[in-house]
Order: structure tokens, then sequence, then C-alpha cells
């Protein structure tokens, strides 16, 4: 796709006879969604399929997928274009370097007690995450969801139509066996032979690249672990290569990169009003513009999700809002573990994709998903890394708006809760006032991206058999 799913929604709304489908002076769409991650990219697909005029607003670029030159940048490498507005790199494991504030494809926001990652691209997380697609088991998606969302469901509908539309698999055989996966095997052993069984892991990686990465055919990334700040040589399937073309292929769907949304407030003859800076790649504004839409859908992630909500809230602009909105926040229990063992041969590099997991169903008192995993500037250390996440009922962190400031912060995050992300995605329209968080408290012992775009799924499939 290279750049241009921008350029190519307003070609396909054209050619589709869309109303001023080129004119970026349009104030008024039917739908706007805000974000264009896992949610806001599965909210655009389907509204478009319905005949839905709708925009997308994303305050990050458009990163080109293969480019000519390597423009992501790594541990190895550290670049202005990894971090977003920030004029040190903050990253674990990674040194405090100077770097050019500008519009980079990951914000670190330092809370209290907290440091929440969060990306800031087209494609949302997907351009910046391991790639795990994997659903939470059924024992904790029926305690922890509405019970109004059956698991069967989301088991034979939701969960393989998004790993359809991603195109996720299991690591291949030869890629497995490949030098730069030792470490998986050797965790793979280890594992084993503490009696808990592991499983392969779906992945968003193309497997495709990562074997041209391996011949010696495409520039090194994927295999050499250097894939948390994207993989310039297009070895992740992100969701540029999926949900977006397909969004903007209906000829109703237009998309608007490094226009940043500052404000929500209510339209006085219904609907919303937007309020949207638009950036330059310093990450200065150069143009500010208020819109407005008759349905309005948050999918901004989980930090900037309730910054947006929460100052709409307390500043009085949307005072309707539930009090709920805001809390519940967690960090998905996310914990690593190193294990070095000198005298065992881990391979010379270690790779990004995460081969391998298992479940400990009862050895602890919050039961955790481990998988086998690396750590950017620790892979050629004589160790395993392992991720683990937690199925947490309890705690969480509230964000609250500063007036002084005038700012969202997290006020009350301590150490010891480890909960899940809080609301992925709300929705707006003219005829509900309500909003709906189709993420509870946790996710329930598994990565998030697939179970975010499921619920999306099933989410505006209500509302496009509802009629909006």
């Amino acid at each position: 796709m290279n750049g241009s799913l921008a350029g190519l929604a307003d070609t396909a709304a054209a050619q589709g006879g869309g109303r001023s489908a080129g004119d970026s002076r349009r104030g008024h769409f039917r739908a706007i969604v805000i974000g264009s991650g896992s949610g806001g990219s599965v909210a655009a697909l389907r509204l478009g399929r319905v005949g839905v005029d709708t925009l997308v607003l994303e305050r990050g670029r458009e990163w080109p997928v293969a480019p000519e030159r390597p423009v992501l940048g790594s541990a190895h490498g550290i670049t202005d274009t990894m971090f977003w507005r920030r004029a040190t790199a903050r990253w674990p494991a990674m040194l405090p370097v100077p770097v050019r504030p500008g519009t980079g494809v990951m914000e670190v926001s330092q809370e209290s007690g907290l440091d929440i990652a969060c990306a800031a691209a087209v494609g949302g997380g997907s351009v910046v995450y391991t790639g795990v697609t994997l659903a939470p088991p059924r024992r904790y998606f029926e305690t922890l969801y509405p019970a109004g969302l059956r698991y069967d469901a989301f088991l034979h509908t939701c969960f393989p139509k998004v790993r359809a539309m991603l195109g996720a698999s299991t690591l291949p055989g030869d890629i497995y066996r490949s030098a730069p996966f030792t470490h998986s095997r050797v965790w793979d052993r280890q594992v084993r032979r503490a009696s808990w069984r592991t499983f392969p892991l779906h992945s968003t990686f193309d497997w495709s690249v990562i074997r041209r990465e391996l011949a010696g055919g495409a520039p090194l990334s994927a295999t050499v672990g250097q894939s948390d700040f994207g993989c310039g040589n297009g070895a992740k399937k992100s969701l540029t290569r999926s949900y977006l073309p397909a969004a903007v292929a209906t000829g109703h769907v237009r998309l608007r990169p490094h226009h940043e949304v500052v404000s929500l407030r209510p339209r006085r003859r219904g609907g919303y009003l937007v309020g949207v800076h638009r950036l330059d790649t310093d990450g200065s504004v150069v143009g500010e513009r208020e819109l407005s839409c008759d349905m309005l859908f948050v999918a901004a992630g989980t930090l900037n999700t309730n910054r947006l909500l929460v100052a709409a809230r307390e500043r009085g602009d949307l005072p309707d809002l539930s009090a709920g909105i805001g809390t519940g926040f967690g960090d998905n229990g996310d914990q690593l573990n190193l294990r070095s063992q000198p005298l065992v041969f881990h391979g010379g590099s270690q790779a990004a994709p995460s081969a391998s997991a298992a479940f400990l169903h009862h050895e602890f008192a919050l039961p955790p998903l481990v998988e086998n995993w690396m750590l950017p500037s620790c892979e050629a250390l004589p160790a395993v890394v392992s991720f683990g996440v937690t199925v947490d009922h309890d705690h969480g962190g509230r964000f609250r708006y500063d007036r002084a400031a005038g700012r969202v912060h997290l006020s009350d995050w301590t150490g010891d809760k480890s909960a899940a992300a809080a609301s992925a995605m709300h929705y707006y329209s003219t005829r509900v006032a309500l909003a709906k968080s189709w993420l509870p408290g946790n996710v329930g012992g598994a990565n998030p991206s697939l179970t975010i775009a499921a619920l999306a799924e099933h989410a505006l499939a209500g509302i496009v058999a509802a009629g909006g």
C-alpha cells in the first residue's frame, strides 16, 4: 500500500460517485470514527459495507510498507520516527538518548506509577504489537464479560472472522527450526520440562517476508528482534493490509492521517461536533477545524479514548456520559521474566514472533498466560524471556481530569494493581446517548487485539442491524 490509503479512499469515493468525495473542506459526515486500530478499522469497514458515509480520523502518520529505505527505528538504531512528541527516548532497556520531537509511531505517556505505551499510526497498535492473535479461554470470558455476550458466538463467528481478515496463522515448522528461533525451542523444552503444556500461537507476522529475511532477500527486522516500533520491510500484516484497505475500497470511507481529535461536544441540531488539529510531522499544529457527524465512534485506544471522554464529561461538553468512564483501567497483568542459563545456547539473535504459550490455570492466585518472548537490546544474552498476562477480576485505576492543567491523567495507579485495559470503543448516535463499553475490566488471559476486534465486529453487527 506504500502510504496511499488516504488517497485511495478519496479515489474510491470519487469513482463511486460519493458526495464531494475528494473535497477535504467537507465538514459533515454521517459517521466519524476516531482511531484506526483494532476497533476503528472494524467500524470503518462495517459502516462502509452498508453505505454509511464515514470519516476515519487518525492522529498518526500513514507509514509505508516495505519502503526503499528503512523509516522505522529500533533499539539498535534509535530514530526520530520512533516516539510521539518526545525529546528523549524512553523504552525498556533503551538508553534515554535525545530524539527530535515529532509524530513518531509510539507514544509513551509517563503516568503516576506507570508508563503507558500506545501506537500513533494509521493501523494503530497493529503496526507495533507483536502479532499474537489469541482468544481468552471460555472459563474467564464467561466470568468477566456481560452475560449477553455468548462465548460460543465469539468462538464460532467473531474470532474466526477476525483471524481470517488478518490472515493470522501459526509459525511454520521450517521457520521454527531456523537459527533465530533457537530461543523459542529452548523455551518450549524448558516449559515442557516443568510439566506445563505449550501450544502454538496464531500470529499476524508475514511468514513469506520472514523467509526472505532468513534467505538474505529482505532487510533484517523480525528475525533480529527489531519489531517493537514496526517492521519497515513489511514483516507485519498490520491493519493497513486488511481491514483498512477493504474499508476504503467500499467507496464510502475516507481516511485522514495527522488529524488529532482534541474535543467532543453535542451539535445543536443533533449529532456531535468534533474538534480537530491538523498536524505536521514535527507535531506542530498547522490547522484547526470542527467537524460534525450524526454517529460518533471513539476507538482511540485505552489512553486516548479515556482522555477524550473524561475531559468531555468533566468540562461539561458531554455531561451525561457515564460516571464509569475512566474507571477500571489496568495493564492486562503484563509481566516480563528473564531466565538466564549461560551454558545453554540460545542463538546468535532472537526473533520477534512469539511461537508458543502455556496457560497456568491452577499454579498461581492470578492465572497467567505465559508466552515465548524476546526483549529488544537483550536478544543476544544467554537467556530466554517469558511474557505473561494475568486474569484479574478486582484491581483497576482511574483517569481523572486536572482542571488546572487541562489534561486527563491516571490518578491512583499503584504497582500492586494488575488488571486489563479499560474501554476500547465507545459508540454514540443521535438516538443513543449511552456510551457502550465493549471491553470489561480484564481481557481474560489473552493479548487484547483479537478480542477488541471481535467485540467491535459483534457491536457493529448489532448497530448495523438496528439501522444506527
